[in-house]
């Protein structure tokens, strides 16, 4: 039945998705030639064809239709924008090809954007909807947790605090259950097989240790198959993963299935590429249109404010703790403890134009040269100085993991207000738990939105920034 479903569910993404394209094809037309009849040409005709079969290749090999019922927004956008440039570049190889050079580009050019305007907001308008339906009790499945340990209870509670997942949990079977499980335990291990039958169980969690139960798992794995019941594993380690890390994966070691306790995306040579093409692209930009007229302002009035160089110039931690020297628009006056006292609220060192600079995040601006040199990225963890590297490794958990990746401009943290005094070992934790966060949840847009929140953050200012 569950199966059923998601095939239907499939069937259906296919079809609107493919009315959604042949509709955008036909808008193109009217829009490039004021009319439809384009369409009876032989050379349109065969081009129509050609993008429907392309659209049923590309998310066929992609698996684009697969349905998850956690799947959020983002993932929607980076799916489809993903299958979507092989399209585009299946369809420009079909041109050269068959060497089509008169057929319009600028068709082409709105025919992709109406499809990519349309299906974006019909697969994120029926999610909304379906999120919603199940939220309301619609488009359940019934789920039973064989076993009623810790490691149940937490899957249980992360089902019931999303409802729009669309599980309704039905109950806990285990000869012995913990104390807070006994009321929503429904059996022992012998009533599972009845149970099931009776009340058309959908999917099968089973948190029972394996060196214990072994014989027991693979009979109800044997039953859930000859029934086509969905049966799932908790690992027994799910509770020491929960309080050590947010996510893991597996790796595979031939047939062996190894646990990385926190996935980097990082580790991977094409986006390590993507985010080092960002940068340089990114830092060139702004070097060239802004930097190129405003670093001149900012170093006069540095200057004209206060003795000592424009630049200030510091040892900070980048990648692998190894040392890079980071460079700011100076703040303050010279002082002997700049190399190790931090920056308060109403410092007395800090010079009037400083004041302005730090408030505005103006003085980071240099540290676009950071990024050129490779030192630095865009958006990540905050550069610390030395001095801070050293003890806050000591007090803070996990403080060291930010140091996986490049130090940034801007990063998850400062986006989400976590900016100047850190002081208070408390909000340095906070802190790092948006670095390892970040890092362990990276992706291309996710840049991108850091930098608009930044941005926006600068423009509406942060009573932090001092």
């Amino acid at each position: 039945m569950v199966r059923r479903y998601s095939q239907f569910l499939e069937i259906t993404y296919f079809l609107v998705d493919l009315f959604i394209l042949n509709l955008s094809y036909f808008i193109g037309l009217f829009i490039t030639f004021d009319r439809f009849s384009k369409v009876t040409d032989k050379k349109f005709a065969m081009l129509l064809v050609a993008i429907n079969f392309m659209w049923f290749l590309v998310t066929s090999v992609g698996n684009y239709y697969k349905v998850d019922r956690k799947i959020g927004y983002e993932t929607i956008f980076i799916r489809f924008i993903k299958i979507l440039a092989f399209q585009v570049l299946l369809t420009f190889a079909y041109i050269v090809v068959l060497k089509g050079y008169t057929l319009s580009r600028e068709l082409l050019l709105w025919t992709y954007f109406n499809f990519t305007v349309l299906n974006l907001a019909w697969r994120i308008g029926f999610e909304t909807f379906m999120k919603r339906y199940r939220a309301r009790g619609g488009n359940y499945r019934r789920i039973i947790v064989v076993g009623a340990n810790r490691a149940a209870m937490q899957f249980v509670q992360e089902t019931e605090q999303h409802n729009e997942y669309g599980y309704k949990f039905m109950g806990y079977f285990d000869n012995e259950p913990i104390l807070a499980l006994e009321a929503d335990t429904k059996g022992g291990l012998q009533d599972i097989k009845w149970y099931c039958f009776e009340n058309h169980i959908d999917e099968i969690y089973c948190a029972l240790m394996p060196n214990k139960n072994e014989e027991l798992i693979n009979e109800l794995m044997s039953f859930a198959d000859d029934n086509l019941i969905r049966f799932r594993i908790i690992p027994e380690f799910t509770e020491y993963i929960n309080r050590r890390f947010k996510k893991v994966s597996i790796e595979y070691y031939g047939n062996m299935p190894i646990l990385t306790t926190r996935p980097e995306p990082l580790d991977n040579l094409y986006n390590r590429l993507l985010k080092r093409s960002f940068d340089i692209v990114f830092s060139m930009v702004f070097l060239l249109l802004i930097g190129s007229w405003l670093f001149p302002l900012l170093a006069l009035a540095v200057r004209l404010n206060s003795k000592g160089a424009v630049f200030f110039i510091q040892k900070r931690s980048g990648e692998r703790n190894k040392e890079f020297l980071c460079y700011k628009f100076r703040t303050m006056y010279v002082n002997k403890e700049a190399d190790s006292k931090q920056a308060t609220k109403d410092d007395p060192r800090i010079t009037s134009v400083g004041r302005f600079l730090r408030k505005s995040n103006l003085d980071e601006l240099p540290q676009f040269l950071n990024v050129l040199f490779g030192d630095m990225s865009v958006v990540g963890p905050r550069p610390h100085m030395l001095k801070h590297t050293e003890e806050y490794s000591k007090i803070v958990n996990s403080f060291m993991v930010r140091h996986f990746v490049k130090p940034g401009i801007t990063g998850a943290a400062q986006a989400n207000g976590y900016r100047g005094d850190t002081i208070d070992p408390k909000l340095m934790e906070k802190r790092v738990q948006y670095d390892v966060w970040y890092l362990e949840n990276w992706s291309f847009w996710l840049d991108v939105k850091i930098v608009f929140l930044t941005v926006w953050s600068m423009l509406k200012g942060n009573e932090n920034a001092f």
